[in-house]
């Protein structure tokens, strides 16, 4: 019998059952459900409000709500909920988010009105919060070395092939009726068969919690879910409200709040108490690097897969045919996430470097092409562009993932999942909204629109690429 301990925060040792830590990839499957779940959920039904406006004549703030109904409590208790796991047990709580996730996608598939369908939203957001920390934390609490580098590698496909995923069936679904069933409606059929398959396979995963009991801050979640619910609401709905003095007081609340959190989990850890954002967790450099990265790294993936389908849509290609163009960019991205365990085993943190640099790369080249070309053939010209962006964003997510939760103690595994999903929906959502405001401030549609999107994930993966150079070399100096 081995154990460990974290020196920082002096928690006890863990005690680790011979063989714990050589759980082979397959048995998370049910898991790694739950991020691609996620995250098809969110890009999907992005893709289908059009058709949402059409069924139920709804104006542009109840399309909003649509999707940030969904995004806000996601990102609002993530952090919670994996303090929940580390105390309740992760395995308990996936199984309940999964399934409130499941009942709600039944009641967005049958929603009689946009009211409906947004409140289900909200219940769908809080099951992904419950349940999608778990993921992460479990990987972290159960394994280690090649198979856990394995493991995370898996997770990050999970999400990013969720993602394109989401982009290829929304568009699809919404384009098709399937006799009295919406194409819409489909989509979030498609989202509680996954959920289905998630709660049956979820046994396979070993179980894990933390060894001693974790007590869970009310007071620290309260004032960090108002600090998180009032930056979520005035980023997703500035540009609607035209940035008026509301949306500036609601992010001053969001400042004053995080601030008092921050306060109160020091004064947390000084006691002896074990906090729900233990700041000795927090100052950890290669932590805060790893978050700065994934949150840039986030915003610019969500600001081009947003105006993508509106740009080649008004390039002259159908919303199926937006669907499919992304799809070569889906399969490259699931085919080299499977490699990439076995890249990093040759590259180490070098090869974050080089799936930046792909992607930089892919991302030029994308602009090149629509300088030379525009069109209903688009989408052809745009391919070798997009293979190559697929390929270097896999090479990312994995390396991303495990830079945040490398330096996070075992027994605040919760913790870490929490994290990373909360910067991760925060960063979505901030995308989408600089390159909304971007379009329109500016007007620009079609090529132009598609220029800029392109332009603002340029200069976030450069930023992106300068932060993996200071955690390579940082990493070679032993700090």
């Amino acid at each position: 019998m081995t154990s460990t301990a974290h020196p920082q925060t002096g928690s006890a040792p863990i005690p680790l059952r011979p063989g714990a830590f050589d759980v082979p990839t397959w048995r998370y499957v049910g898991f790694l459900l739950g991020p691609f779940a996620g995250t098809f959920a969110f890009n999907a039904v992005t893709v289908t409000l059009p058709a949402l406006r059409d069924r139920f004549g709804a104006g542009d703030v109840a399309l909003e709500l649509v999707v940030a109904g969904y995004g806000i409590p996601f990102a609002v208790f993530l952090i919670l909920g994996g303090r929940l796991g580390d105390r309740f047990g992760r395995h308990r709580l996936f199984v309940i988010g999964m399934g409130l996730f499941l009942a709600s996608a039944i009641a967005c598939a049958v929603a009689p009105s946009i009211e409906t369908l947004i409140a289900a939203r909200v219940a769908q957001g809080l099951g992904a919060a419950l349940c999608t920390p778990q993921v992460l934390a479990t990987i972290q609490a159960t394994s280690q070395g090649p198979a856990r580098t394995r493991a995370i590698a898996a997770f990050g496909a999970s999400g990013g092939i969720g993602a394109a995923v989401g982009q290829v069936a929304g568009g699809a679904l919404a384009a098709t009726s399937f006799g009295p069933i919406e194409g819409w409606r489909a989509v979030f059929v498609v989202v509680a068969l996954i959920a289905v398959a998630a709660i049956v396979c979820a046994p396979l995963a070993p179980r894990s919690r933390a060894h001693e009991v974790v007590a869970i801050d009310l007071v620290g979640s309260a004032v960090l879910a108002v600090g998180i619910l009032a930056a979520s609401v005035a980023l997703t709905f500035g540009p609607a409200w035209g940035w008026s003095w509301p949306v500036w007081a609601v992010l001053a609340l969001a400042a004053v709040a995080l601030v008092a959190m921050w306060r109160h989990q020091n004064a947390i850890e000084r006691s002896g108490r074990v906090p729900l954002l233990p700041p000795s967790v927090l100052r950890l450099r290669p932590l805060q690097l790893g978050l700065v990265a994934a949150a840039l790294f986030f915003a610019g993936y969500s600001a081009l897969l947003y105006v993508f389908p509106r740009a080649v849509e008004g390039g002259g290609l159908t919303s199926l045919q937006a669907g499919m163009a992304l799809l070569p960019f889906a399969v490259v991205f699931a085919g080299m996430s499977l490699a990439v365990a076995r890249i990093q085993s040759r590259l180490g943190d070098a090869t974050l470097v080089l799936g930046v640099s792909l992607q930089i790369v892919a991302l030029v080249a994308m602009t090149a092409t629509l300088a030379l070309a525009w069109g209903s053939d688009i989408g052809l010209w745009l391919q070798p562009a997009l293979v190559l962006l697929g390929a270097g964003q896999a090479l990312i997510f994995s390396p991303l993932t495990q830079l945040v939760v490398r330096e996070v103690p075992v027994e605040a595994a919760g913790l870490s999942g929490g994290m990373f999903s909360t910067a991760q929906q925060l960063a979505l959502s901030f995308g989408v909204i600089v390159i909304g405001s971007v379009v329109t401030v500016t007007g620009v549609t079609g090529r132009d629109e598609l220029v800029a999107g392109l332009v603002l994930d340029i200069g976030l993966a450069v930023a992106v690429l300068v932060l993996a150079m200071v955690m390579r070399a940082r990493g070679r100096r032993g700090v």
